[in-house]
């Protein structure tokens, strides 16, 4: 039911109760913070977290990557608010599903509650881990390797990269350059250990590579 717009599927994020559901409600009466409806960045946190497993276990072919990687889109698009005027990245407790407002904050406000302002406290949810184990796909292993499968849907980006990452003592570099234009290196997808290129390869795929290994040196992106 995630993707379904009768379920929980909606612009600014899953709700928290299914649409069809005759108890479904986005209010701006009664308490700030419910649960009926309204999208929370905890919740869509992890219901993203479970969507990246679910696509990193066993074939299925109720979720796809396209699903990942739209719902976390719609979640990146929560990140904003609108003060003085001006657009600004935040986060908060709950927003309307389908606007992006955020409800809590809204409501205080009329009623000059305060504080209204409590986005600063909210940048949890596990945010840099759904874009760096999720959607760039580093699945930490316990013995000296590691599992990447990148969560991208096919031919959606021309190029990425994510640097300085620290893995076991190591320090790692991934890279998507379709033509090697952007970062003037190898064409394709590339994974850099402490430095050594340790994979390449003309597309984006699921791989698993030992770290010990040595491969020649890399420059990282300037």
């Amino acid at each position: 039911q995630l993707m379904d717009e009768k379920g929980f599927f909606a612009p600014f994020g899953p709700t928290t109760a299914e649409q069809r559901h005759p108890e479904f409600k986005i209010a701006y009466i009664g308490h700030p913070c419910q649960w009926n409806g309204p999208s929370w960045p905890f919740s869509t946190s992890i219901t993203l977290t479970a969507m990246a497993n679910l696509l990193n276990g066993a074939p299925q072919k109720q979720i796809t990557k396209k699903d990942y990687f739209t719902v976390l889109k719609n979640y990146v698009l929560s990140h904003r608010i609108e003060i003085n005027n001006q657009e600004r990245c935040w986060i908060d407790e709950n927003l309307n599903p389908y606007t992006g407002d955020w409800i809590s904050r809204t409501m205080l406000q009329r009623w000059n509650q305060k504080p209204v302002e409590r986005g600063k406290d909210y940048n949890h949810s596990s945010f840099c881990d759904l874009i760096i184990n999720g959607l760039i796909g580093i699945r930490p292993q316990e013995e000296n390797s590691i599992i990447i499968n990148p969560l991208i849907p096919e031919n959606l980006w021309e190029w990425f990269c994510l640097e300085n990452i620290k893995y076991h003592g190591k320090i790692l570099a991934i890279y998507w350059d379709r033509y090697g234009e952007k970062y003037k290196k190898e064409k394709g997808f590339s994974v850099v250990v402490d430095g050594v290129l340790k994979f390449n390869s003309e597309k984006i795929e699921k791989i698993n590579i030992q770290i010990e290994k040595i491969g020649r040196l890399y420059n990282p992106v300037e």
